[in-house]
This record gives C-alpha cells, structure tokens and sequence, in this order.
C-alpha cells in the first residue's frame, strides 16, 4: 500500500503544479491583459476566447482534487497524513471557488450583464478571487508536496 500511497502522492503533486501552472498564467499573463484593454475589447476577447478556459481548467482541477484525495486515502496510515489531507481540503474549497463565484462571474462577463462603466470593477473583484483561489492551490500543492518527502511506510507496510 505504501507505494500506492507514494504514487497517488507524486501525481497529485504533478497534477497541482499543472494547475497551478496554469492559474499563474491566468493570474500574471491573462488578467493583466484584460486589465490593460478597454471594456468593449475585454468583452469581445471573452466571446472570442473564453471556451477556452473550462476545457482546461475544469479537468485539471478534477483530475488534481481527485488524485489528492486518493493520495489522502491511500496514505491516511502514513506520517504525511496530515499534509495531504490539508492539501485536500485546500484544493476542495479552491474548486468551490467555481460554483461560489466563477460561474456567476464569468456567465455575466460572457453574456454581457453589466455596464461597460462596471467592468474594471468586476475584473478587479474576479482578479481578487482567482488569487484567494491561486493560493489555496499552491498551498495544496505546497502541502502535497511536504507529504511526498515525509512519507515513510506505516508499520503495517515494513512487516
């Protein structure tokens, strides 16, 4: 079971880094883009491009919150127990962070809900929590992380 644990740990690993990866990106690139350009053109670039975005990121997110948790399960014996079941919470309330706000967020970006006056706002306030949920994942993956180099077989695995 150890090196199931080992395993389920080192992806987990791997699949947050890809997520958070990507959430920097989305952070440091995409928002200072949207920040930088008048509403009307920020609105047109999300008509335009936004699919992109649940195509990449929702199956990152899952597959990183998944393989957490089966890293959590498979180890709960270990010494890194407790690391990895905070990096599991941490990237559970991080993907919270979608049906909480993003949903809404992004639904009245795309379908063009608000004023052009409100938009800097409203990009401001999206930017605010794409960073509370940037860092719940770099601290799952932080925390994932700790486990994968504190992991030693349970006495149940040595005898």
């Amino acid at each position: 079971m150890f090196k199931l644990a080992r395993l389920f740990n080192l992806l987990s690993v791997i699949a947050l880094s890809l997520f958070c990866g990507a959430f920097l990106f989305i952070a440091l690139v995409v928002v200072k883009f949207w920040q930088a350009v008048e509403p009307d053109v920020f609105l047109n670039w999300m008509s335009d491009h936004f699919f992109r975005f649940p195509v990449l990121m929702l199956p990152l997110n899952l597959v990183a919150l998944v393989l957490t948790i089966a890293a959590f399960g498979t180890g709960w014996k270990s010494s890194s127990r407790f690391n990895l079941g905070l990096s599991a919470i941490c990237i559970f309330i991080c993907t919270l962070t979608f049906p909480i706000y993003f949903a809404g967020a992004n639904a009245e970006f795309l379908n063009r809900q608000l004023a052009l006056s409100q938009i800097a706002s409203a990009i401001g306030t999206w930017a605010l929590w794409h960073w509370i949920r940037t860092g719940l994942a770099l601290i799952a993956l932080i925390l994932a992380s700790f486990a994968l180099f504190q992991q030693s077989p349970s006495l149940e695995d040595v005898s």
